[in-house]
């Protein structure tokens, strides 16, 4: 239009205000909100109505704000719409050769801010969708904290209800000791987590005996274990991440199980993997949970459960180059398969059976 200046107003939550976003040439003082009558807005929103400025002020025209009537230099109000909404206004100043807006005009600049208004609601788009994945970002790390600070308590509640028992004795009360320095390392490290803003990334991969991962594990519940199997395999993943994904096991399993009956942990070579079994004889799961349900976020059969330590486990299993799988049977019991990669032994062991308990 060869128009000497424009200004750019979008639209705020009250449909009849505009507030100003940006100018192009422009001089002076900027209006910094425009408010238009409902009529105006109504037919800019409906037939992409453009105003002429000089002539609607000649006309004595009261729908305009007076910023833009004193506007000597003011040409063309152009709307921005886009699928019926009004998004925002352009203002364009005069070309050089003033003359009145015919209508190859009106088909240009409607054109043109059909264009404009999509370029707007385009950024809008992307910058809400940035937005929400932060947000789901940060809600999905807070879910696994939150996960994790209840497993953390309900080892610390385990204990407390057994020192009602067992106070007296020396042993359980190094054990509780243990447990509780233990517990509280793991919930200053959750909230280092939370400080970082970000979640927490696989540590080096090393090899390790698995049963060492086992042995720190068993050593924190408060429930009947056995270890089985050979605990000199090797593994060589992220140590910290192999425990807690056996941690979410060990705990979804005793909770799914009666008190007193015993979870078993088995351990075994697989090839150039190693497998580490997690089996309870508790309620199971069904077919159609385990397919459509198990490793969706927030979906659980537990009351008060999160449903976020088996997608979570599974999560950290695949970044380590590992799989999860699961088997059960409703009325039967649950045995989740931890694979990891393997680096020979640290010496064969032969199978043991080793019950634990507070």
């Amino acid at each position: 239009t060869e128009s000497e200046f424009g200004g750019l107003w979008q639209a705020s939550e009250e449909s009849e205000r505009f507030r100003w976003s940006g100018g192009w040439n422009w001089k002076g003082e900027t209006p910094g909100e425009l408010t238009l009558g409902s009529e105006l807005v109504g037919r800019m929103r409906t037939r992409n109505w453009i105003v002429d400025v000089p002539q609607a002020g000649a006309a004595g025209a009261e729908h305009l704000p007076e910023c833009l009537l004193k506007e000597p230099n003011a040409w063309a109000l152009v709307p921005l719409v886009h699928f019926g909404e009004l998004l925002g206004l352009v203002l364009l100043g005069r070309p050089p050769v003033m003359r009145p807006l015919d209508w190859e005009d009106f088909d240009m600049l409607r054109a043109a801010g059909r264009q404009v208004a999509s370029t707007i609601a385009e950024e809008r788009g992307r910058r809400a969708l940035e937005e929400a994945r932060r947000f789901d970002e940060f809600n999905r790390r807070f879910a696994f904290v939150m996960h994790d600070i209840k497993n953390l308590v309900s080892q610390i509640a385990l204990v407390a209800r057994n020192a009602e028992r067992h106070a007296d004795n020396p042993e359980f009360r190094a054990d509780m000791i243990l447990t509780l320095r233990e517990s509280t390392e793991k919930m200053n490290r959750l909230l280092a987590r939370l400080a970082r803003q970000e979640e927490a990334a696989l540590g080096p991969a090393a090899p390790f005996a698995i049963g060492e991962a086992v042995a720190a594990v068993v050593s924190n519940v408060a429930h009947p274990l056995l270890t089985e199997g050979d605990s000199g395999a090797v593994v060589v993943a992220d140590r910290a991440k192999v425990e807690q994904i056996i941690g979410h096991l060990v705990q979804n399993a005793v909770e799914a199980s009666r008190e007193g009956t015993p979870v078993v942990i088995r351990a075994a070579r697989e090839d150039s993997a190693v497998l580490v079994a997690v089996i309870d004889r508790g309620c199971g799961m069904s077919a159609d949970f385990i397919r459509n349900e198990l490793y969706r976020p927030f979906a659980s059969t537990k009351t008060g459960g999160f449903g976020i330590g088996a997608y979570e486990a599974r999560e950290l299993a695949r970044a380590m180059a590992g799989s999860l799988e699961v088997e059960s049977a409703q009325g039967k019991g649950t045995c989740f398969m931890l694979r990891l990669p393997g680096a020979g032994a640290v010496g064969r062991q032969p199978a043991t059976n080793r019950e634990e308990a507070a």
